[in-house]
């Protein structure tokens, strides 16, 4: 065997090497993202299930936020503080939840069925009074999110 066929084979060997580092690495690639997801999915509804906790364990926190969300006005100072923040928390996870969908670490069902759920607090007056007043502590892209989904709520009532 020449110099110049030894060259080649070891051409051919190297680009098969490539190929099969290339192969490996988009494997994983594919396999590191699925964990980013499924982590993320994680985090996402174990923040709404501490909140869920919070309000279903707690009658007097349960009172709170249903009567925040049907008539805020019959609620007094402090319960409308406390109101205030389960809705801060719970929008909180929401905004988590829309920008892991936009960086592409959550899945587009997790994020159309928490979307529901979204829908179904703001067909709520309270919920949109207290949007109103507290939507300057989220981001403007948030916000244009949410605005445009209440003014759905809105068109669907």
């Amino acid at each position: 065997m020449t110099i110049q066929e030894l060259g080649s084979l070891g051409e051919l060997v190297g680009a098969l090497a490539t190929v099969a580092t290339l192969v490996y690495l988009a494997t994983q690639i594919r396999q590191n993202t699925k964990a980013v997801r499924v982590s993320s999915h994680h985090s996402v509804t174990d923040s709404f299930n501490q909140i869920n906790a919070i309000i279903g364990t707690n009658p007097s926190s349960a009172r709170i936020f249903r009567l925040g969300l049907e008539s805020p006005d019959s609620l007094d100072d402090d319960e409308r503080f406390s109101f205030g923040y389960l809705m801060l928390a719970y929008m909180r996870v929401f905004e988590t939840l829309y920008y892991q969908k936009g960086a592409g670490a959550v899945e587009e069902q997790l994020y159309a069925s928490e979307q529901n759920s979204l829908k179904w607090a703001y067909s709520h007056p309270g919920a949109r009074s207290w949007w109103q007043t507290n939507t300057i502590s989220f981001s403007p892209e948030f916000r244009a999110e949410i605005d445009a989904l209440i003014a759905e709520v809105s068109d669907a009532a």
